[in-house]
Parts: C-alpha cells; structure tokens; sequence
C-alpha cells in the first residue's frame, strides 16, 4: 500500500487534483482509497439523528448502511494518525490518498501551491515527496508538477517506491 498525502493552503487545489488522480489511478488498475482530514470536524446528520445519538450515548462506533454505501464513525485515538487510519481501514488497497495531514510526520506529502495563497513551501523537507505548482518552486529539491498534469504524477507515484514510504522507512540502516 502507497498513502501519500497532498498538503497546502485551503483552495489550493488538493480536492480538484485528488479527484482528477483517482481516475488517472483506477485506468492503470489499481484500487484507491481517499482519507480527507477534517480539521474542524464532520457531520453526518446532526446531533439529532440517531448516529449521533448513540455515539452520545458511548457507543465506541458507529455504522451506517445504505442501499448503496457505508460509513463507519468512530473516535479518533490521540496517537492515530491518518496514515494509521488508512491501514487499518484500507488494508486490501494499492493507493490511499489522503487530503490534509501537514501535521503527521509519518506522511510523505505532495504540497499543492497556488499563487496569492500559498507561495512558499511549508512541508519540512525529509516529508516533502514532491510539488505542484504551476510554476518554478524556490527550495523544492523534490519532482515539479503542473496542477493540470494529472496522468504524470499518476505515472510518478505509480513509477517509484518512494512516494508513499514514511520518512522513518527512509532513514539508513545502522551497520
């Protein structure tokens, strides 16, 4: 399993980018998988539907079934990360892409930059797997895509095996 995160400003383009590479991702016929960060938290009904009620009522998870989908609501534990989540929630999958996660150190991240809103990296180098910009990026020592080019990051994360390792992975082996 590759899990990479795609970090940066809000209305950078991560959605827009996620959503043109699960394609891109399923033509070469892989499974994908997205995690999105909610920073400030979700709802799927409202306090008072009963999803809420019974979570409010201690229930350690939470799922609900549809005709034609699922979810699964559950507390999130301090220590679990969003990588975390997506190996245990999407183990049978080749690429989970995750939207969010700057704060995880154990993420490798592609950081999406726009003009006006973000105009300098903010990915610490040993996480920062690659960029998106539409133009020249100062200081990027990693792979330059143009936000409109998603078959070639498609080609880059499926072409190489460091994308979706954790900086722990890529530290050198003691002899």
């Amino acid at each position: 399993m590759k899990i990479i995160a795609f970090v940066g400003a809000s209305e950078s383009g991560k959605t827009r980018l996620i959503a043109r590479l699960v394609p891109e991702l399923k033509r070469r016929g892989l499974t994908v998988a997205v995690v999105k960060h909610c920073g400030h938290g979700f709802d799927l009904g409202g306090p008072d539907k009963d999803s809420s009620k019974f979570l409010a009522a201690g229930a350690d998870g939470v799922a609900l079934a549809g005709a034609d989908r699922t979810a699964v609501v559950r507390p999130l534990g301090p220590r679990d990360g969003l990588g975390a989540l997506a190996r245990k929630e999407f183990a049978g999958i080749d690429v989970v892409l995750v939207e969010g996660g700057k704060s995880d150190p154990a993420l490798r991240k592609i950081e999406v930059l726009r003009p006006g809103l973000s105009d300098g990296l903010r990915t610490p180098p040993d996480e920062l797997a690659a960029v998106v910009a539409d133009r020249p990026v100062v200081g990027a020592a990693v792979p330059l895509f143009s936000p409109d080019r998603a078959g070639e990051i498609a080609d880059w994360l499926t072409g190489t095996t460091d994308p979706g390792r954790t900086p722990a992975a890529r530290r050198p082996r003691k002899p």
